[in-house]
């Protein structure tokens, strides 16, 4: 089974475009509404919320069908009628929390920092709520294969739309042609995440975007370039000296 490999930092941005409300909040605010359409509907956002909330407290390897049950009100005998397996309730909620992020895609202003300062704000925000501390619990425990299985297609797809905002730069010329976004948008999140674990955990506005501008301007050097492209550019050049 292959595993993920994509930077966790990163990926724990992917769910960041959440609208502000929780989704426990989101389920209580719908449900007031009557727009649920029914009680089997209204059963099942209550279990995906408290499955959302157990993995945010006890992460994936810990985590116990019994304390949601109780804590969505919800017969146990139920919940496994409908998932049978922790593995199935986890990829439920996984995939609760994915279709929510599409109501809010990442940014895409024609200005690559511009883009990756709104993103990584987003981030910032996103860390606190339960939704982020349930994406950073199964982040951690990635390499375990049952976890592998459950996140992997959502990291993949969420990676690809960070990439396309470093891809959408290079089309527009604002980096070369090349430029590797994984390398961008990891050595960014490195820089990111160690100011921001010195600095209490919030990141001022202003040094955010000194780390966006330098790690882009470094980038438009051609330093960010892959390896191969490098070769196969200086190679082209060589070729036509005289």
């Amino acid at each position: 089974m292959t595993l993920i490999r994509c930077c966790p930092t990163i990926v724990l941005a992917h769910f960041g475009s959440i609208p502000r409300q929780t989704l426990t909040e989101r389920t209580e605010t719908r449900r007031t509404k009557g727009v649920l359409g029914g009680r089997s509907k209204r059963v099942v956002e209550q279990v995906l919320a408290a499955t959302v909330a157990e993995l945010a407290e006890s992460g994936y390897r810990a985590f116990r069908m019994d304390v949601v049950s109780t804590s969505a009100s919800v017969n146990k005998t139920t919940i496994y009628r409908r998932w049978p397996s922790k593995a199935s309730l986890v990829a439920a909620a996984v995939e609760w929390m994915r279709r929510l992020v599409h109501d809010v895609p990442l940014p895409d202003t024609g200005s690559l920092e511009r883009d990756l300062v709104e993103a990584f704000r987003r981030k910032g925000s996103f860390k606190d709520r339960v939704e982020g501390q349930a994406w950073a619990r199964l982040l951690a425990e990635k390499h375990d294969p049952e976890v592998s299985a459950v996140i992997g297609s959502a990291v993949e797809e969420r990676s690809n739309a960070w990439y396309a905002m470093v891809t959408r730069a290079v089309a527009r010329g604002e980096l070369p042609d090349g430029t590797d976004p994984r390398l961008l948008l990891g050595m960014l999140s490195a820089v990111v995440d160690s100011w921001t674990a010195s600095s209490s955990g919030r990141l001022k506005g202003e040094l955010l975007e000194a780390a966006v501008r330098t790690v882009v301007v470094g980038a438009r050097s051609g330093s960010l370039v892959r390896a191969a492209r490098r070769r196969a550019t200086a190679l082209s050049a060589r070729s036509r000296r005289p």
